[in-house]
């Protein structure tokens, strides 16, 4: 019986794609032969492409020139995007209902090698050597030289030559990439090959292993993908922070040691993301008992918080697993060795979360993201334990405002927004689940109702906002009232006073001032 694939290929006459027909249509009449190229084929054959947002087209040269005047009499945007190599790319953008669509994006290069069985040959791996001949009055065509289908048909990975991997060491993370996002295996002798190379990837530019590393880390399971990495010795040339917590091994509660850890945060991490990013019943069922119902009051602005774009496309939801996997770094640096009366050893991390805190950032600005989502980064990283560490010190009982006011207030900052203490909840709910053997029979119920007021706090119309718009004096008075020059003292009384509105402790003005001369009286005879 015929695989779906051979129906797939059997059917292949009837490929039109709706969005890119006119541009396909224009360049049919300037040249004898138009090749769709790439994932476009593949995904084709896959059945994958029921929302194709991005073509490779290659033809013979020059295309600049011809991509130009397509792109003028469609209304598409034109950039020569190489012009060197005779690369173009033509962008489309629309809204509907307002709301911005995806762009749609047609990369069109000259033919490399002087005909296209050389462009394909000098192509990655054989699912992606695959062209679709199009000629005008001709049915489509496939060009398969590399035996593509055969590895569609076998789900496997494999480069196209021995020099595949060479000549771009780049393809060695879009093996990894290409692995979780088809479900494909990669094949022995090209697993082999990428761990003798692994090395090379540090010769990439720093932008394009960011990109890569993105989309690895955005495919379902990306736990299993940085594994990959680590299994391939692609991991300490691209994220050596990580690589670092290797076989490192933590006392109670941890029940692994500090890398498994992190890849069950970021298991975590991720089904918190989808939540966050594809409503629906099958991410519900993924969470954890009672986390739906803790996080279901506030699902609207939370979806709205983490939806928002820090940079390019790239969503505060998306960088939940980011956080998740760098969260621990400091650990490798900061381990020390205590021996306890029965002759065990406990082990410390003694400002693990500082330290962290510089080697996210660092390692963040290497790979040339923007300095906001640097300093999330750092800022999550940096206070990853304070979800842990109110809920042990309000152990049977409620949070008080005055201390959730001042993790709130510490997390957030200009640039980061109000709420960037909610990045820093949400990773504390996936650190939790990972820390013990059994979360769900610890105190996991207790956790979960210390997170609703968290959440409560910063959501509610009277919480965290509230607190940051209504302040009681103002330094001018305070100075005037106590005889102060302004200075750093003033601001530690506007903080200290905040606080205590917050908490409750004063609704007036006048308490508020009577409250500040009694600090300073305090003050003074200290």
């Amino acid at each position: 019986m015929a695989s779906k694939i051979y129906d797939r290929l059997s059917a292949i006459e009837q490929w039109h794609p709706r969005d890119f027909q006119p541009i396909l249509e224009a360049l049919v009449r300037a040249r004898p032969s138009v090749y769709v190229v790439g994932g476009a084929v593949r995904d084709y054959l896959l059945n994958r492409d029921q929302s194709l947002a991005d073509l490779d087209l290659v033809l013979e040269g020059p295309v600049l020139s011809i991509a130009r005047q397509v792109a003028n009499r469609l209304g598409w945007a034109y950039y020569a995007l190489d012009e060197a190599r005779d690369v173009a790319r033509l962008v489309r953008t629309a809204r509907t209902n307002g709301a911005d669509n995806p762009p749609l994006v047609c990369d069109i290069s000259s033919i490399r090698n002087g005909d296209i069985t050389g462009d394909l040959l000098a192509r990655d791996f054989t699912v992606n050597a695959l062209a679709l001949r199009l000629e005008r009055d001709t049915p489509p065509t496939l060009v398969d030289y590399c035996n593509g289908v055969a590895d569609l048909e076998r789900r496997v990975l494999r480069r196209v030559t021995p020099r595949s991997l060479v000549d771009d060491p780049l393809r060695l993370l879009r093996a990894v990439r290409l692995k979780a996002q088809l479900q494909f295996e990669i094949e022995p002798e090209t697993r082999f090959q990428i761990r003798q190379l692994a090395a090379t990837v540090e010769h990439c530019s720093a932008e394009r292993v960011r990109d890569e590393l993105w989309k690895i880390l955005a495919q379902p399971m990306p736990n299993r993908s940085v594994e990959e990495l680590r299994s391939l010795m692609l991991l300490r040339h691209v994220l050596p922070e990580v690589a670092a917590t290797l076989e490192m091994e933590q006392s109670y509660p941890h029940h692994l040691d500090v890398y498994r850890h992190t890849l069950l945060t970021l298991h975590y991490a991720d089904q918190l993301r989808q939540w966050l990013m594809k409503p629906g019943a099958g991410t519900v069922a993924a969470l954890a008992p009672g986390l739906a119902d803790t996080l279901k009051p506030w699902e609207a602005p939370l979806r709205a918080h983490f939806g928002e774009r820090l940079a390019s496309d790239r969503r505060r939801a998306q960088w939940l697993v980011w956080h998740a996997l760098l969260h621990d770094v400091g650990k490798a640096e900061t381990r020390t060795a205590v021996v306890q009366a029965d002759g065990s050893i406990r082990y410390r991390f003694l400002g693990h979360d500082k330290r962290g805190a510089e080697l996210t950032a660092n390692r963040l600005s290497r790979l040339q993201f923007s300095s906001r989502e640097v300093q999330l980064g750092r800022a999550v990283v940096r206070h990853h334990m304070r979800p842990h560490l109110l809920h042990n010190r309000f152990d049977g009982g409620p949070i008080s405002r005055r201390a959730l006011y001042r993790f709130f207030n510490a997390v957030s900052a200009k640039r980061l927004g109000a709420l960037a203490a909610l990045d820093v909840v949400l990773l504390g709910l996936a650190d939790y689940q990972a820390t013990y053997e059994n979360p769900y029979a610890a105190d996991w119920p207790e956790y979960l109702a210390h997170v609703r007021q968290m959440l409560d706090f910063a959501l509610d119309d009277g919480g965290f906002q509230a607190t940051k718009v209504h302040p009681l004096v103002d330094g001018y008075t305070l100075m005037a009232h106590l005889g102060l020059e302004e200075g750093p003292l003033v601001g530690r009384l506007l903080k200290h006073l905040q606080e205590a509105q917050v908490a409750g402790d004063i609704n007036t003005a006048d308490e508020a001032l009577e409250l500040a001369t009694k600090w300073m009286r305090r003050r003074i005879q200290q």
